[in-house]
């Protein structure tokens, strides 16, 4: 009785041990598949984190390529404006010397006649014996009208005809709006009653001629000494 006792006991001892280093693998096997699992979470932890910042670093630059070529593209937009804005001061300054040029050579003349230099003998010889004359002042054929100074000089010539014109081409019955290609802008403007003035100063300083128009059309011209 006491034998199988014994053996009973030494049976359940073995058996305990044995369940025990069982647990102990099992615990094993579980703490390994924890730390697997922990290391594989881990891993795409650090892949999703590497993935994150490459395309932080793709989108910095991407934002940064686009702010280069923003300004590179402002850049040629400034030198291309300021390149038009020089072509254009160019063209200004070329115009304003040629309008000085033409203002400095402007020749006040009508018919071939100059104001200050024509005499008694220069009209009739050009224009024939005048139609009527009333103190100083004679009337020819076409509209043509001279007043003469006291030296019996051309103090003023002007006329309301076509037959004559001054030396840029002018001449009455040609449009208003010509005057500015032909002459360029004038020295000063007056409207007065539906009749405006526009008057050139000479290059010599000393004459001027006026264009009267109305209705887009000129219908005087008078060159006379200031």
């Amino acid at each position: 009785m006491k034998k199988t006792f014994a053996v009973l006991m030494l049976a359940t001892m073995l058996f305990s041990v044995g369940c025990g280093n069982q647990a102990q693998d099992a615990a094993k096997d579980a703490q390994q598949k924890v730390e697997q699992k922990a290391d594989e979470a881990k891993a795409k932890v650090d892949e999703a984190k590497d993935d994150a910042a490459k395309k932080v670093d793709e989108a910095k630059d991407a934002a940064k390529k686009a702010a280069d070529d923003a300004e590179k593209k402002a850049d040629e937009m400034k030198s291309d404006a300021a390149k038009k804005a020089d072509e254009a001061k160019a063209e200004f300054n070329e115009m304003a010397k040629d309008m000085t040029s033409m203002m400095n050579e402007r020749v006040i003349a009508l018919g071939g006649l100059k104001p200050g230099t024509a005499t008694v003998e220069d009209i009739t010889a050009k224009f024939g014996k005048a139609i009527s004359t009333e103190g100083n002042t004679m009337t020819f054929a076409d509209g043509l009208k001279v007043v003469l100074d006291s030296a019996k000089k051309v103090k003023s010539i002007s006329t309301t005809g076509k037959a004559f014109n001054t030396p840029e081409g002018v001449y009455v019955g040609a449009s208003e709006y010509s005057l500015n290609d032909a002459c360029g802008p004038a020295d000063s403007v007056r409207v007065a009653n539906g009749v405006a003035e526009y008057e050139y100063n000479g290059g010599d300083k000393k004459s001027v001629v006026v264009y009267k128009a109305k209705d887009g059309v000129i219908t005087e011209i008078i060159c006379s000494l200031k």
